[in-house]
């Protein structure tokens, strides 16, 4: 531009070594071709500085942009670490919860335990109450109901431990005495079960245990007193030794006399060789005082087992034994009549039974047990029901 303004003013001095005049026309153009020179040397300049300004704008818009991505990098980071630093606190105070909420699970467990106990020794408290209002108003009836349910206890254990259903009848009518003389309509039941066990036992029968015992006992004693079989060559033996005496002695008689004496001598002798026995076994050897001994022993065994198992109620025991004692009694006594009673007797005992036949007679003591029950139940009721305990309060 300075320079255009230079040949602008070289070309309007007087001074220009110009030939003519310069016309208006030509002046024009010149002026025109001039401003075209001048805008053609400034449109690259222009540019220029638009390219600078627009670099220098983008690179502020790079810088300011790198800027900001370095402050939302940083941010993110932060935002990052805040998130894991509120994650591990979550974690910590999901932590925190499960265990509050098991400190107190267990602490509801162990209230709820308490509550059971307390409860339990509520409900202890109560009974023991009521047994102690119970004992401190115990009538007479109550003793009665106490002494019967003893009773029948006991008649259940004579019953099994004796054998016998003599004690056990004894027991339980004494049990229907004391309810009679309570005289109450409850007690019906309980009578009518009582009556019903007394008759079992009077329908099992009695087995005289005893009896039997003591009387193979006395027979087992009267066993010396028999006599075994003697036979006809012992008998001659004897005969004839008494004749060997006899004449001997009649040597020195008269002949009177040892004609009388030797008449009576020979029927006696003749009476005592003649005796006509019936046997139905053959005839056994004559037996030595040691078999004697053996003999008489063994027919007492025979009744010392029938009296074991007597005491152990073994029916075929009891009953091989009598039968081998008769046997006995037959092949190797005397049928005398000692023998034959002891024969008869113990055949009467073998038909014995000696089995007692045992009843059960719980029923009764199911009964007073159930009639007690309901009548504790009763107590605790109107206990429960006194306006005095209701009033009392309750811990949870």
């Amino acid at each position: 531009m300075a320079e255009s303004g230079k040949k602008t003013k070289a070309a309007s001095s007087p001074d220009s070594k110009s030939p003519a005049t310069v016309t208006p026309n030509e002046s024009d153009k010149d002026t025109l071709s001039l401003e075209k020179g001048s805008n053609a040397k400034k449109f690259p300049l222009i540019k220029v500085m638009v390219f600078l300004i627009l670099l220098l704008l983008v690179s502020g818009a790079g810088w300011l942009g790198w800027q900001q991505w370095q402050v939302q990098a940083r941010q993110s980071d932060q935002l990052a670490l805040v998130t894991m630093e509120l994650n591990e606190q979550l974690k910590r105070s999901a932590t925190v919860d499960s265990a509050i909420a098991l400190t107190r699970r267990n602490q509801q467990e162990q209230a709820d335990l308490f509550i059971k106990k307390i409860n339990d020794l509520q409900l202890q408290v109560t009974a023991q109450g009521a047994r102690i209002a119970e004992l401190g108003s115990t009538s007479r009836s109550d003793w009665y109901l106490s002494e019967a349910t003893y009773l029948a206890r006991l008649a259940s254990q004579r019953l099994q431990t004796e054998r016998s259903t003599k004690n056990p009848i004894a027991l339980l009518l004494q049990v229907d005495a004391i309810l009679v003389k309570l005289d109450e309509s409850d007690l019906l039941a309980v009578r009518s079960a009582i009556a019903e066990d007394i008759s079992r036992l009077r329908l099992a029968g009695e087995v005289d245990v005893e009896g039997v015992i003591l009387e193979l006992n006395a027979l087992s004693r009267q066993i010396d007193q028999l006599e075994l079989i003697e036979f006809a060559t012992k008998e001659a033996s004897v005969s004839e030794k008494s004749e060997g005496t006899a004449l001997v002695g009649t040597e020195e008689e008269t002949l009177s006399q040892r004609f009388s004496n030797s008449i009576s001598e020979f029927s006696q002798g003749l009476s005592k060789l003649i005796k006509v026995r019936q046997r139905d076994r053959p005839i056994e050897p004559i037996l030595l005082a040691s078999e004697e001994v053996i003999v008489r022993n063994n027919l007492r065994l025979f009744l010392q087992q029938a009296a074991n198992a007597v005491l152990r109620e073994e029916q075929d025991i009891y009953t091989i034994s009598l039968g081998g004692a008769q046997e006995w009694l037959t092949t190797h006594f005397q049928m005398n009549p000692s023998s034959t009673l002891l024969q008869d007797r113990l055949a009467y005992l073998e038909k014995k039974n000696i089995v007692q036949e045992l009843p059960n007679i719980n029923r009764s003591i199911r009964a007073l047990e159930a009639f007690l029950v309901v009548r504790e139940s009763r107590i605790i009721g109107v206990l429960e029901n006194d306006p005095v305990l209701d009033s009392e309060p309750t811990r949870p």
